[in-house]
């Protein structure tokens, strides 16, 4: 299904309100698990960031989340190890709110991961896959 930015937006927007360790330490990352309409349904944080995914994953797994039907948005900048865990998931696009690595942007381009970076507010940069956004 399309991707849309309205809807990345939305779920960026909701994220630091569901990030309880983050507000109260200002040290961690968070994974997010979003439906196509931006509505968060599962948020994992912790001190880092593969960390967070990897809660996230096992999360939605637990759930029987289909991942597939929505996007994962990330508080940190997507490396290759973490498009290639969101690959080996079953995840279809990740959204990052800092930069992808060029070796990140390469793979999820072999993968046919829809991968963004810098999404913050409104505005994001589309790396791979951009026929997925609308």
């Amino acid at each position: 299904a399309p991707l849309s930015p309205r809807a990345i937006a939305a779920a960026l927007r909701a994220l630091p309100e569901r990030q309880a360790l983050q507000q109260r330490t200002g040290a961690t990352h968070a994974a997010a698990w979003c439906s196509l309409d931006g509505a968060l349904r599962l948020v994992r944080e912790d001190v880092g960031r593969h960390n967070a995914l990897d809660k996230l994953v096992g999360a939605m797994v637990e759930a029987g989340i289909d991942p597939r039907d929505g996007f994962c948005c990330i508080t940190s900048r997507a490396s290759v190890e973490m498009v290639r865990k969101a690959v080996a998931a079953g995840i279809t696009a990740l959204i990052a709110v800092s930069a992808p690595t060029a070796r990140a942007v390469a793979t999820a381009r072999r993968a046919g991961l829809a991968l963004a970076g810098f999404a913050r507010r409104d505005d994001l940069v589309l790396y791979a896959n951009d026929a997925r956004f609308k």
